[in-house]
């Protein structure tokens, strides 16, 4: 197979082949071993090459379709921003006639009102939240901050880290 046409999991199985040459031959590294090596270490160093150019193409069509992504949501804004005036416009003109019907060849319009609720929560008193809660009427939500475990914790010794916060490692590459 030629160099270039080699995948990385073929590499590494050429490592563990070359492995498996040093443990036949009792941990001596001779030079055909040697000259095995090297030609696995190029190949590789050639793959890790190819893989991070495939990367940074990637990278940039990701950068591509974020700015495309941001030029139809502003595009998309400005569409619904005149619908919406659009929509203004005929409430107000509904609103400044007698009848609040108007029935043309194509549509009937109707000028009607909806309603909005709020809550202004500083307002409510811990009494009033516990029974607006016991009626569920409101959710009594718990949510961890886990950037400020991790900065609290981080540089605690491992015993004192509590056992229900789990900690997960995972290796990466790091380009320079």
């Amino acid at each position: 197979m030629e160099e270039n046409k080699k995948t990385l999991n073929q590499i590494l199985d050429d490592y563990h082949n070359i492995e498996a040459k040093i443990i036949e031959n009792e941990g001596e590294i001779d030079t055909s071993i040697e000259d095995l090596l090297n030609i696995n270490k190029a190949e590789l160093e050639n793959k890790l090459d190819g893989y991070e150019g495939f990367v940074k193409y990637l990278d940039g069509q990701i950068n591509y379709l974020k700015n495309m992504e941001a030029h139809y949501l502003k595009r998309r804004k400005i569409l619904e921003k005149t619908v919406n005036n659009c929509k203004q416009s005929m409430v107000r003109a509904l609103s400044l006639i007698e009848s609040t019907k108007v029935k043309t060849p194509n549509y009937n319009f109707s000028l009607c009102e909806s309603e909005s609720w709020s809550a202004s929560l500083d307002g409510i008193d811990r009494d009033e939240r516990a029974r607006l809660i016991k009626d569920g009427f409101a959710e009594n939500i718990f949510k961890l901050s886990m950037s400020s475990l991790k900065t609290h914790y981080k540089s605690s010794p491992e015993k004192d880290v509590p056992e229900w916060i789990e900690v997960t490692k995972k290796p990466y590459i790091r380009v320079s």
